[in-house]
């Protein structure tokens, strides 16, 4: 367990640190990696230029792939009994913090690999007996690529129960 001694408080006890275990694209970003491709190799056979859609494909199709994946390698995550801390490695500035919530495992890989997120207790207001939830409210923090997340999972909700 790689311990983030720069995010942890006075006070504040270490539940579990790690990093992500595997970048990779996934999903919705291999195909937009693959139709982006396709479409720049039609512009160019079609009108015969390059440069200009290589750079626009560059900055539309790969700059936020690039920019996930490099943000998710530098990451390195913290919870501890108060709060849920993503941090850069390298840089050492915390990125994102809230108050720890029990988390949901919202998926999970055959390896054991998964994203667990954490929910922020949302204020709400009471509009004619619903409650809704105020303006500007925080999102949810995921970890992703958790390496072995039930048992990470396990250990979080039974420190945050005898808490």
């Amino acid at each position: 367990m790689e311990e983030p001694i720069i995010v942890v408080q006075p006070g504040e006890r270490l539940l579990w640190s790690g990093r992500p275990r595997r970048v990779v694209p996934v999903g919705w970003e291999w195909c937009r990696l693959g139709a982006g491709s396709f479409l720049v190799a039609v512009i160019i056979s079609f009108t015969g230029l390059y440069v200009l859609p290589v750079l626009v494909w560059l900055a539309i199709v790969c700059g936020p792939v690039a920019f996930r994946l490099r943000t998710t390698y530098r990451a390195v995550y913290a919870v501890t009994d108060q709060r849920v801390v993503v941090a850069d490695r390298i840089s050492g500035h915390t990125r994102r913090w809230m108050e720890v919530t029990t988390p949901v495992v919202t998926s999970l890989r055959g390896d054991g690999v998964g994203t667990l997120t954490f929910h922020p207790l949302f204020e709400t207001v009471d509009i004619l007996g619903f409650g809704l939830p105020k303006k500007n409210q925080p999102r949810p923090i995921a970890l992703f690529a958790v390496p072995d997340v039930k048992r990470v999972y396990g250990l979080i909700v039974r420190a945050l129960i005898a808490d």
